[in-house]
């Protein structure tokens, strides 16, 4: 025990040191481990104090105390959408606090470990992260590698089992088994990454100023240059959006699917409607819909098609999943409840026992609405309202990125009607927080950099600090730079005298 409690502390002083000095390395942890988990089955506990520590547990705990010593370190007040998630933060550790002491540590922190410190440890990593150009585009990339990754499990399982409706009864070796090879929060994961390959990164409709810097001041500086360049990047990315879209559709998590076309309206809804543009976008949506409904009418998708229409109409039967969500809902809201639970929710470790067809079901709600009534009342659900609320308003306000982000908000407050957020999803909440913090389109777009220190000040300064040496008559060596600033140097603005 001794042994295996030295290495943990070991590992965890590792990692601190990597998410103190690499803040891109750990954003891939913390991407990777929830990939590693779907793909293993599961996580693999590692250590026991009191409950068991997972390797994703150890990953929020370096998250958390991280990005507490950056916001201690800058001694500014954070803006408000921060301070909205450190409340919402404050709430679960006063939640968490009471569920330890009334059921125990085990209990409440396996019932707040991911859908809430872990989630929310993820965004205030990201949101904290210093300003440096490029972070943005390296987020969206390790987004995409795990994308991939979970493209690439569906395809394994595929292969393995075959594709099958989730109305069907499917079983290997006797077992019954889910038809879909990854969760739903791989296929969210699929989407988001098409959304972000689809939209632009250069603001809203080309009004934002951070767009107009971005291409003022591009590589030369050739505005025709930098368009062609968009373009043909624009086009190569049609590809693997649309593949990460027909997965979506394969995987068969109706919740996805509700997500991705609320994110298709809402981004109709934000196209600039000059030169007709929302008009077109539509007459294209409704003749692709046409040739589907027509295509999937005549046959034509075989197999699939048969596959896909009967989880389709598995949501219309009033056994379906949602409604089963719905009774389980309803359940929950006819428990009796004290005002102070009303208002600051039941400890963490309550439970979530609910009877459903007769049959005593336990797992969380699946709302995270509900979820965060239940367990930070009233004052947490309006808090995380008004934060996601901001955001959005924010982001219609600011450019770089705008467009993309916006629809990430969206994607979220859409799952939380049937699930609760995922770890990873904090880490692209965490990027919708840091794009909107003082000077990250700037550094990101690659437009001209606000310096933190005026530098031409504290040149100014060193040298007149070296002439003073000088005059006095300590031998030090003057910078060409200073010889430059000097008034001796400087070139006469008097015209010059003709013999």
């Amino acid at each position: 025990m001794t042994q295996t409690l030295f290495l943990g502390l070991a590992l965890f002083a590792v990692l601190l040191w990597i998410f103190t000095q690499h803040c891109n390395i750990a954003i891939g942890l913390l991407l990777g481990v929830q990939v590693w988990a779907i793909a293993a089955g599961g996580e693999t506990p590692f250590l026991d104090v009191g409950f068991s520590v997972l390797p994703s547990d150890l990953l929020a705990a370096c998250a958390v105390l991280v990005a507490g010593a950056r916001l201690l370190r800058r001694g500014a007040p954070p803006r408000a959408e921060l301070l909205l998630l450190l409340a919402v933060m404050c709430l679960i550790a006063w939640s968490l606090q009471r569920g330890a002491g009334t059921f125990g540590l085990a209990s409440a922190a396996n019932d707040a470990r991911v859908y809430f410190w872990q989630f929310f440890a993820s965004a205030l990593y990201v949101a904290t992260a210093p300003l440096h150009p490029g972070r943005a585009r390296l987020i969206v990339r390790l987004w995409l590698v795990s994308a991939a990754a979970y493209a690439a499990l569906s395809l394994a399982g595929w292969l393995d089992t075959g594709l099958h409706s989730v109305v069907d009864a499917a079983t290997v070796g006797g077992q019954a088994y889910d038809p879909r090879p990854v969760p739903a929060r791989s296929a969210l994961v699929l989407a988001q990454s098409a959304v972000l390959l689809l939209c632009p990164w250069g603001g809203n409709g080309g009004n934002s100023s951070a767009s107009a810097r971005t291409v003022r001041y591009g590589p030369g500086g050739d505005r025709r240059r930098r368009k062609g360049r968009a373009t043909d990047g624009g086009r190569r990315k049609i590809l693997p959006a649309m593949l990460c879209l027909v997965f979506v559709v394969l995987l068969q998590h109706r919740t996805v699917w509700a997500i991705a076309i609320v994110m298709a309206v809402v981004w109709w809804a934000l196209v600039p409607a000059r030169a007709g543009q929302r008009l077109v976008s539509a007459a294209a949506a409704l003749l692709s819909l046409c040739v589907v409904t027509l295509t999937f009418a005549a046959g034509m998708f075989g197999r699939v098609g048969s596959v896909l229409v009967g989880s389709f109409l598995e949501t219309q039967d009033e056994n379906s999943t949602f409604a089963w969500r719905v009774l389980g809902w309803q359940e929950l809201m006819k428990e009796p409840k004290t005002l102070a639970e009303w208002l600051l929710g039941s400890p963490f470790g309550s439970g979530y026992d609910r009877w459903v067809g007769g049959v005593v079901i336990s797992v969380s709600p699946h709302d995270y609405y509900l979820h965060v009534l239940l367990r930070l009342g009233v004052a947490g659900l309006l808090t995380l309202l008004a934060l996601y609320i901001l955001v959005w308003r924010r982001h219609g306000r600011v450019g770089n990125g705008t467009p993309a982000l916006r629809l990430v908000v969206v994607s979220h407050l859409v799952l939380f009607v049937s699930y609760s957020p995922f770890p990873e999803q904090g880490v692209l909440f965490g990027l919708c927080l840091w794009q909107l913090r003082p000077d990250a389109a700037d550094r990101s777009g690659g437009g001209p950099r606000k310096p933190l220190v005026d530098r031409s000040r504290m040149k100014q300064q060193e040298c007149r600090e070296i002439r003073n040496t000088v005059n006095t008559g300590k031998e030090r060596e003057q910078p060409r730079e200073c010889d430059d600033d000097s008034p001796s140097s400087r070139p006469s603005r008097r015209p010059a005298l003709r013999p």
